[in-house]
């Protein structure tokens, strides 16, 4: 009986074994590669960072020793105001395709008054290393402490603003750090429950290796959360960021902006509107 049973799997149709071998090697491969799959690293030439503060001269380079030898490499975006007084300190931390000098024109447009720090993840822009979910939240709780420490006087108040990926990193740095007010552009619960609602036919738990969970620490962070999402999102679902807002128990305001998607949300007015709105309040 047992021979039997075996010769029947060993001349089993090769149109079973064939699918079952291909789906082995696609879910090996996509946890093998997954990094590429997460993080896509835009990089710049040291003449290009260096042409960013020939451009404004109210913007300086930063670097920051996070490992070793490796440097994360950004700019610090001063106040244009009267004697460079400062509103206060915003902190970006930036999506998973971002390359942040591209956020100088209209951060130094929306936030004048304020001292706006865009530090590149590892691997993106002139930043050294390979980005993982470790390295950003260590690089960024690291690049908090000095960048307050080195501020003096310190700002009045210290605000964080991540999008996408990176409210993830707010989420971290907000709450195991004081600050003033954080602000999570498409925002969601953990990147796992992401990729199984766009992947239900996959193993996502066992395969993804990152989750960036918001909604594990969202009730750690002691300041108030403004929310802001695109009704069209097709990257982030709605019900994603819905269950993370489900979270929050200290005061928050959400605004979803209707006929926007994950990528050109900051081209509404409302978007903007709705940050400086939350900033006068704090």
């Amino acid at each position: 009986m047992i021979s039997t049973v075996l010769l029947s799997w060993a001349f089993r149709p090769t149109w079973i074994l064939v699918p079952l071998l291909i789906v082995a090697v696609l879910l090996t491969l996509l946890y093998v590669f997954q990094d590429r799959l997460i993080f896509y690293p835009q990089s710049i030439t040291e003449d290009e960072a260096e042409a960013v503060t020939e451009r404004y001269d109210y913007v300086s380079e930063v670097s920051y020793q996070v490992d070793d030898e490796k440097h994360v490499h950004g700019w610090l975006i001063e106040p244009q105001t009267e004697r460079g007084k400062s509103e206060g300190l915003l902190i970006y931390y930036g999506g998973n395709a971002e390359e942040l000098s591209a956020q100088i024109p209209e951060m130094s447009a929306e936030l004048a008054s304020w001292s706006v720090l865009l530090v590149n993840y590892r691997g993106y822009g002139l930043s050294d290393g390979a980005p993982s979910e470790e390295a950003l939240y260590n690089d960024a709780l690291m690049i908090f402490d000095d960048i307050k420490r080195r501020m003096d006087p310190e700002p009045p108040q210290t605000v964080l603003m991540g999008r996408s990926i990176g409210t993830g990193v707010a989420v971290k740095v907000a709450s195991e750090r004081p600050v003033d007010g954080t602000i999570l552009i498409s925002p969601f619960d953990s990147l796992k429950e992401v990729g199984r609602q766009h992947y239900p036919f996959l193993p996502v738990g066992a395969l993804l290796r990152y989750d960036f969970s918001s909604a594990e620490r969202i009730n750690a962070v002691g300041s108030p959360i403004l929310t802001v999402s695109g009704s069209d999102d097709s990257i982030i679902p709605k019900e994603r960021t819905q269950k993370l807002i489900e979270k929050i128990g200290l005061p928050h305001r959400h605004e979803e902006i209707a006929g926007r998607g994950h990528n050109d949300l900051h081209l509404d007015a409302k978007y903007w509107e709705t940050i400086h709105e939350f900033l006068d309040a704090e």
